[in-house]
């Protein structure tokens, strides 16, 4: 019996340190090779703290859930709109140059895209059309998955959905 949980024990070490071992390399190796990681990273530390500022706004305005009626939503979703509005317009005047700078872009394109689908959400609800937020797929993907994806590979935690409008 005691040789049978030797074995045993030396067979679960050897797997535990098989995959260690394989974790450890794919980091290594993939880490920060990522293709939507920016080079830039004083501009990812500058980003994070601006869509950060702009979370603090947003936690300050009365929040789109708690609205009292339909209108009220709409004007709550379209206030905290405008914060990310001028939160990507900052974001944009300073976008990194190079290849950098065309992955912003196409991460700003999509904030955009974004943006545009919260305004169509508050006019629905101007209308009297009671509906879930819904957002626009691109590349196969819902547009608020493609802005958390690229802020997540950029640890830029503040600057994916902010999950408001509920």
């Amino acid at each position: 019996m005691t040789g049978r949980r030797l074995g045993l024990t030396i067979g679960i070490a050897v797997l535990v340190l098989f995959a260690v071992f394989w974790i450890g390399a794919t980091i290594w190796f993939f880490g920060d090779k990522n293709p939507d990681r920016l080079e830039d990273r004083e501009w990812v530390a500058d980003a994070e703290a601006r869509c950060a500022e702009a979370r603090d706004e947003l936690d300050r305005l009365p929040q789109a859930r708690n609205a009292v009626d339909m209108a009220d939503r709409a004007d709550q979703i379209e206030a905290s709109t405008a914060v990310l509005a001028k939160m990507t317009e900052d974001l944009a005047e300073s976008a990194p140059e190079g290849d950098d700078g065309e992955l912003v872009g196409l991460w700003l394109e999509s904030w955009e895209v974004y943006l545009g689908d919260r305004l169509a959400h508050a006019d629905a609800l101007r209308a009297g059309e009671d509906r879930q937020f819904r957002v626009s797929v691109d590349r196969g993907e819902g547009v608020d998955a493609l802005l958390d994806a690229f802020a997540d590979r950029n640890r830029m935690p503040s600057c994916g959905d902010p999950l408001d409008i509920g």
